[in-house]
């Protein structure tokens, strides 16, 4: 009973297929290791990840210059040769982790131990073929007779107590066997299910290891792109401060620009002022060369009367000073105002009874008539004329002296036309009314109360406006 226990357990150990490295398989892994490691080693070092390689000389084939440089500290590195009893966990075991102890690789290739355990992983390791097991049933039969060599050698009585002890440890083994062979021809029918669910598994872990490579990929060509991305994001800044700097140029342009043309507009008004000015000089000194022309010609009439009239008699010497205001204008003897001479009884002053000095002063001072333009936003007229010039005179100035007079609206057509069409600029800063930007329909303009303006720094000046309205 014990030899048939012993050739059943023999059969079975002999029949379950043992999982163990080959050459091959220790080639692949190895030349997986060194693609990682040298991918990890080099960041540029991107062509790794479209080379496929099932061993070291296929990988190295391949390799640019800098990859064998860095293949040489891997290469130092010794690897065990007993690796044809290691099983599948020892191998990823070894080349994952054991491997990467190694003080001569470098630093950054060594990060590559998580994607070493992953595709190493992903490896089938399949059953040697040669190495099947030289023990047979036959012997291991023949080899034991335990109770004869217990008997032969009482030293190993124990042995045989084991052996029995490992006999009814079978009998429980083989019973639980028999047991779990029936639930697997009880659960046959489940099979086929079980290896579609495996199938899923595989097709799921191949889609994952797949987008976890595409993944990589990309990381790895994002990082080539972006120090272009950085000297397109520098050149993008050196654009943008361009921009800003020639924004900034063209802003102080614009603003020196702006201050030249303010500086011509306050040229400008200066020299329409200067105009003005002129202007009213101009007319002022042709009023007093009108005043002077009639000042001679009174003077010449004078002359021309006193050469008529008969010689007057001769009158004492204490009195003959008083005929030297004869010869004066009525304006100038007016102005001096000497004191009265006394009168004496003699018939030669009864002549000059006839033009009493009182009587003069009302010719000597003449209505002269100025025709002013408009007033500017200080309330100087800008312009004067002798007569109405159309498109510019809009008041007349009526004066006695030259220095102070009133002023209207002069009430002609051409004038009127001419004040409507803007009466904010023309009329605003030298009248007031009611609704002066009403002009609808106005065909005149009335003044009701006269205004003042004086005569200043060789330009006239208002000092009270005229009030008016529209009709």
């Amino acid at each position: 009973m014990l030899r048939k226990i012993l050739f059943i357990l023999i059969a079975v150990a002999a029949a379950i297929p043992v999982s163990a490295v080959t050459d091959r398989e220790m080639e692949e892994a190895r030349a997986i290791t060194a693609k990682a490691y040298l991918r990890y080693a080099n960041n540029g070092s991107g062509y790794l990840d479209e080379i496929t390689a099932k061993s070291m000389s296929e990988l190295e084939s391949k390799l640019k210059a800098k990859e064998k440089e860095n293949l040489a500290a891997f290469k130092s590195v010794k690897v065990p040769s007993d690796y044809a009893s290691w099983d599948k966990e020892k191998l990823v075991e070894f080349w994952a982790v054991t491997f990467f102890t190694s003080p001569a690789l470098d630093a950054n290739g060594k990060a590559a131990k998580s994607r070493v355990r992953k595709q190493i992983s992903a490896m089938t390791v399949s059953a040697p073929t040669k190495e099947t097991p030289a023990a047979t049933p036959e012997p291991a039969a023949e080899e034991t007779p335990a109770p004869q060599s217990a008997e032969a050698n009482p030293a190993e009585q124990p042995q045989e107590v084991t052996a029995e002890a490992a006999m009814e440890a079978q009998e429980e083994i083989l019973a639980d066997q028999e047991a779990i062979q029936k639930d697997a021809e009880e659960a046959q029918p489940v099979t086929p299910q079980q290896e579609s669910h495996t199938c899923v598994y595989v097709l799921v872990l191949v889609i994952l290891v797949g987008i976890v490579i595409w993944l990589v990929v990309y990381a790895a060509n994002l990082m080539k792109r972006q120090p272009d991305a950085a000297v397109s994001g520098s050149k993008s800044a050196d654009a943008s401060a361009d921009d800003d700097e020639l924004r900034q140029q063209t802003r102080k342009a614009i603003a020196k620009k702006n201050e030249e043309v303010a500086e011509l507009h306050r040229r400008l008004q200066a020299e329409e002022e200067k105009s003005a000015a002129i202007g009213l000089e101009l007319e002022r000194m042709k009023l007093e060369r009108s005043r002077l022309e009639d000042k001679l010609a009174t003077l010449r009439e004078e002359n021309a009367r006193l050469q008529q009239a008969p010689a007057p008699a001769p009158q004492p010497a204490a009195h003959r000073s008083a005929p030297a205001y004869e010869n004066t204008s009525a304006a100038e003897h007016a102005a001096i105002q000497p004191a009265p001479a006394p009168v004496y009884d003699t018939p030669a002053a009864e002549p000059r009874r006839e033009r009493p000095v009182a009587e003069q002063p009302a010719n000597a001072r003449v209505l002269k008539v100025i025709y002013l333009g408009r007033a500017n936003n200080r309330g100087i007229f800008v312009r004067a004329d002798r007569r109405i010039n159309p498109g510019n005179t809009i008041y007349r100035l009526d004066t006695n002296d030259g220095l102070v007079g009133t002023f209207h609206v002069v009430d002609e057509p051409e004038v009127v036309e001419t004040a409507i069409t803007a009466p904010m600029d023309y009329l605003a800063n030298g009248c007031l009314g009611e609704d002066l930007n009403d002009t609808r329909g106005v065909t005149r303009i009335i003044t009701e109360s006269p205004g003042t303006a004086i005569f200043e720094n060789g330009y006239w000046k208002v000092l009270r406006k005229s009030r008016i309205r529209y009709e």
